[in-house]
């Protein structure tokens, strides 16, 4: 049997704008639904998916009619919908963001903290230059923070004062001190001076040869450099540091 022209059948795909109309919602107020949905800001949603702010800014205001395939699947893939559901070829249930099933919220990006046991002392300046002829620490002072793991029970605290160690210490950031802590080159140490009743808080660099010195890490700070020449005696080692978020006021 022999078709004319006009009864043939050819391959035909339906122009953009016939897609257009079977589409229940447009693109742009199914995102803000599932958007809405999520509790999320759209920077978030962006930040997020991976899809490009401006982007995700324009398909929102209408700008971008018909986001392309991989924009869609980044979104759909974030929702935890299908992509028809996000183009709207198929109902999209109230409630149907599920963005804690997205592997953004399933993985994590900081480790369990380590175990902290006991409390130490922050104790003064003045009192770390008399080290070795204290006992008692525990009476020291009436400020505790927490031991960090693998210190020795005569681990104590400082806190930070001035700014020749800025910027790895910035004043008021609390150091953990461990006497029993073989200082090596590079090792930030608490040392007191002979002719000081006060400890100072410096880098230790030791120079191939035997040359041994205290360093300010400030690159900006004067005169940065002290010699250990017999008068210095170094009081601990720095272990850890802890840093409190200041109240704004």
């Amino acid at each position: 049997m022999h078709l004319s022209q006009g009864q043939m059948h050819l391959p035909y795909a339906p122009p953009r704008g016939i897609i257009a109309l079977m589409q229940n919602k447009p693109v742009r107020e199914i995102l803000q639904q599932l958007i809405a949905e999520s509790g999320m800001r759209a920077i978030d949603v962006a930040r997020e998916s991976g899809v490009a702010q401006s982007t995700l800014s324009r398909i929102l205001s209408g700008k971008i009619e018909h986001p392309t395939d991989r924009q869609i699947a980044k979104l759909a893939e974030f929702f935890g919908v299908s992509g028809d559901q996000m183009r709207g070829r198929e109902a999209l249930k109230p409630g149907a963001a599920s963005v804690s099933e997205h592997p953004a919220f399933k993985e994590s990006n900081v480790a369990p903290p380590p175990r902290m046991e006991g409390y130490v002392p922050i104790i003064s300046w003045v009192q770390a230059g008399a080290w070795t002829e204290v006992c008692n620490v525990d009476f020291l002072s009436d400020e505790m923070v927490p031991k960090p793991p693998a210190c020795s029970d005569r681990t104590f605290a400082l806190r930070v004062k001035g700014q020749s160690m800025s910027p790895r210490y910035e004043p008021g950031t609390i150091v953990y001190v461990d006497p029993e802590v073989l200082p090596f080159d590079g090792d930030d140490v608490v040392a007191v001076l002979t002719d000081s009743n006060e400890a100072t808080f410096k880098q230790f660099v030791e120079e191939p040869g035997g040359g041994k010195m205290l360093k300010a890490r400030n690159p900006s700070w004067p005169d940065p450099w002290v010699a250990i020449n017999g008068n210095c005696q170094i009081i601990g080692v720095v272990v850890a540091d802890l840093r409190l978020r200041v109240p704004r006021s």
